[in-house]
Formats: C-alpha cells, structure tokens, sequence
C-alpha cells in the first residue's frame, strides 16, 4: 500500500521524537491518512483510528524485559457492534493482571516467561504474584488498531507499514532482552529494527543467520547493530513461538508447554555463553 508524500514527511519524523507520547500522537495522526486500509493493514469491522497505547507497564518497576505481540483483541466490541475508534491504554489492563474488555491476552504466559528471565538472572529469585511480574515488564503490539485473532497477514502488513514507527517505539523502551512472540515478529525485529538483512542480485531481501543467531537468539550492541559478540552485547532478542501456537491435530499448545520450551530456548542461550 503507497504512502502519500504527507505520510512519508509525517514518517521521517519519528526519528526525532524523544518520547513516547509525541511518537503515539505521530502514530495516530499517521493511521488517520491512510487512504485505502482495509484489507491491508485494517478489518473493515475495526474503526482505522482505533489505537492502543502499549509499552512500559511500570517505569519504577521494569526489568528491561520487551515482549512483542502481534494484536490485542477486538472480538468484544465488534460483537457487540462497536463503530466508533477505541482508544485505549492496555498498560492499565496488563498492570491490572486482567483484562475485562478482552482486548490483552496471554497475560499468564507473559508472567512466566517474566518469571522464567527473573529467575535466569536471579537464581531462584524471589516468588512474585502475577500482577507483580506483569509490573517489571514492557508490552508492544505490532498492530496498534487491534484485530481478530486471526491466521491471516493484516498484523505484520500494519508492522511493516509502520514499521518506522516501531522502530522509534522500541529504542525509546530501550530493553535488555527483546521475545519476540512469533516467528514473525523475530524476522521483522531482527530484520527491520536492527537491520540484520541482505539483499541478492535478484532483489530478494533475506535474513543473516550465520554466526549472528545462535539457537533461537540473535544479540545487538547498543546501536542496535548485529554483533556476533554475547559478552558485549547491549540487547537479547528470542525467538517464541505465538502463544496461540498449535500442535497436533491443530491444537492449542498449553502453557505447561509453552513455558517449558521458553525455558529450554533460555537454558540453551546460557550454555552457548559458556562455551565461547
């Protein structure tokens, strides 16, 4: 989808935001000037200038943990025939441990792999509560107008759009460790954000994998440049799966299971650590 001139002088500022409230006013001001959105990077059931404020949940208490989601969910407004934008901040959801509207998700799966990173640095470390683990960390949303839940490519067509403005929105958070719920979401991270990307001679963009993703992680120094360096490297990015993953037999994967394979994709992490 184009971009008018208006949106491509609207995008070249984003660099120059040093908040994340003159970035969302931005944003916001960008999905307005979109001509043609449905279909591409909007459900025609969700009002385009709906957008959800996302990011830090509590500055006192953020551990330097990102976890990137594709979409918050929309299914109860439109089932109940919502037409106008709704505007809303999930930070307020996830630091609540619930969420009564259904927009945020997964919120027990964001706290155990919170409590899994805790307890990697900490060693054990202390038992937290749900809500207090929800607290020390930072949510995004690749899609800030929200969707379906659905298998389809609307998400990451909205976060490659936007993708400068995601951009902005992550070295502004400036984490420590990026999960990237969905393999997706990696590619466009590793690939966009830190610009770990080469191009052939027929045009074809691809990832670097070679010596810069080591299992299911790839590092960055603080420039958020690749580097093949973990001893010195400034920001983690993990590859996990969606936590609306299936299995066999299109199943669900369970959260046992979820968490399990996170913890396995950390441990694996160390254990390359220490055999450099």
């Amino acid at each position: 989808m184009r971009k008018t001139m208006e949106q491509i002088v609207l995008e070249g500022q984003t660099a120059k935001c040093e908040s994340l409230e003159e970035l969302y006013l931005l944003w916001q001001m960008m999905q307005q000037m979109e001509e043609e959105p449905y279909g591409a990077t909007c459900y025609s059931d969700i009002d385009q200038r709906s957008f959800h404020i996302d990011g830090i949940v509590s500055p006192e208490e953020f551990s330097g943990n990102l976890y990137i989601l594709k979409e918050t969910n929309m299914r109860k407004y439109i089932q109940k025939g919502q037409t106008m934008p709704v505007i809303s901040d999930i930070r307020r959801q996830v630091a609540a441990a619930k969420s009564a509207t259904g927009e945020v998700e997964y919120l027990d799966y964001l706290a155990g792999m919170q409590k899994i990173l805790n307890e990697e640095k900490e060693h054990g470390g202390a038992k937290l509560s749900m809500q207090k683990l929800l607290k020390q960390l930072a949510v995004v949303y690749v899609n800030k107008r929200g969707g379906k839940g659905a298998a389809d490519d609307i998400s990451m067509q909205y976060g490659q759009y936007y993708i400068e403005f995601l951009k902005r929105q992550i070295k502004l958070l400036k984490p420590k460790t990026i999960v990237c719920c969905s393999d997706e979401i990696f590619r466009l991270v590793v690939m966009e954000v830190f610009q770990n990307k080469k191009q052939k001679k027929n045009q074809e963009i691809y990832m670097k994998w070679k010596n810069l993703v080591i299992g299911d992680v790839f590092y960055a120094d603080s420039q958020f440049k690749p580097t093949a360096d973990e001893k010195h490297a400034a920001v983690r990015v993990i590859r996990m799966w969606n936590p609306a993953y299936r299995v066999n037999n299109g199943q669900y994967v369970s959260l046992e299971e979820y968490l399990k394979e996170f913890e396995r994709r950390v441990k694996n992490d160390q254990n390359s650590e220490k055999n450099l």
